[in-house]
């Protein structure tokens, strides 16, 4: 990814004019969420689980970064202003009109998949640690906003709209194309059920609470966890090489876990990695794009100039 100035105060003040046009977006947003409330008929719903990133702005107070907290409110508001939306895609769910990816998973390896892997790898430890790998999808989102946001704002950046892009082009299939995982199609056990009453009766009260809110359990295909951990490990390696390493296993943890607990079909973790991949690309192409703009005003050339001349 190309180097950002970040002693320009314009990029200080967020990413040419992104940040404001996001907020703008978010606003727009929440408009046609509350038309579509009307038309389903149904409540706005978040994952509690996903109110961990609201830890983020707090950070930001406790380090006196106020930058840092403008900047991760904001992205707070865009990820539970997607998050609002899941209710929807559950309405459609309920509905009936929900379908199931096996057959694409059958047409890839010829078998079933996620129940062939459940009967190879099946064990009490397997699913307890699959369980731990499953539920660190939203510690991650926060762990890469404190060390990107610390150790390099380009990379921050990058992740930063690279995520939420990735959540809405997912958001945009589940209300088009709303999934089975394979659990609820038949296909394979709910082991995460399972995992979870392995932990103490305090940690499933805990869960219990930060489940109460969920209503993508049936959003399947693309996987964001699989997205997610995707996207945490492709700005890891842009971080640095060892940063990349150590990003490697939690990623492949997490592959393992949405689909030995039943949780997404093959196609869905691939699917998940492919609107990852595709987020980054588009984020750096507007990236690149926008900085060559920047360097080729007059503004810019000028300030290129006069610096030569000192």
């Amino acid at each position: 990814m190309n180097e950002i100035d970040t002693g320009d105060p314009k990029v200080r003040t967020g990413l040419f004019g992104l940040d404001s046009a996001l907020l703008a977006a978010v606003l727009i947003y929440v408009t046609v969420v509350a038309a579509a409330y009307l038309r389903f008929g149904t409540l706005p719903q978040v994952s509690f689980g996903v109110v961990a990133v609201l830890v983020l702005p707090f950070i930001g107070l406790a380090t006196g970064s106020k930058e840092f907290m403008r900047s991760s409110a904001l992205i707070v508001a865009v990820l539970l202003t997607y998050e609002s939306l899941q209710g929807i895609n559950g309405a459609l769910v309920n509905s009936g009109n929900a379908v199931s990816m096996a057959p694409l998973d059958q047409a890839l390896v010829g078998s079933n998949f996620v129940a062939g892997v459940q009967t190879v790898f099946a064990s009490s430890a397997t699913t307890l640690v699959s369980t731990v790998f499953y539920g660190m999808h939203a510690f991650l989102i926060v762990i890469a906003f404190v060390l990107f946001w610390f150790t390099d704002r380009a990379v921050y950046r990058g992740y930063t709209y690279s995520l939420v892009l990735t959540s809405y082009l997912a958001l945009l299939t589940f209300v088009i194309l709303p999934t089975k995982p394979p659990w609820l199609a038949g296909t394979a056990q709910n082991l995460l059920g399972t995992g979870d009453k392995m932990f103490p009766t305090v940690f499933q009260n805990v869960q219990a609470v930060l489940l109460s809110g969920e209503s993508d359990v049936v959003a399947a295909f693309p996987s964001l966890h699989a997205a997610y951990a995707t996207l945490f490990s492709i700005f890891m390696f842009k971080l640095g090489r060892k940063y990349g390493l150590v990003s490697l296993p939690i990623a492949g943890g997490v592959y393992f876990s949405i689909i030995y607990l039943g949780q997404h079909f093959l196609v869905d973790l691939v699917g998940g990695i492919a609107y990852a991949g595709i987020s980054v690309c588009a984020v750096e192409m507007v990236m690149a794009r926008r900085q060559r703009t920047r360097f080729q005003s007059p503004s810019a050339s000028s300030s290129i100039v006069s610096a030569s001349t000192h």
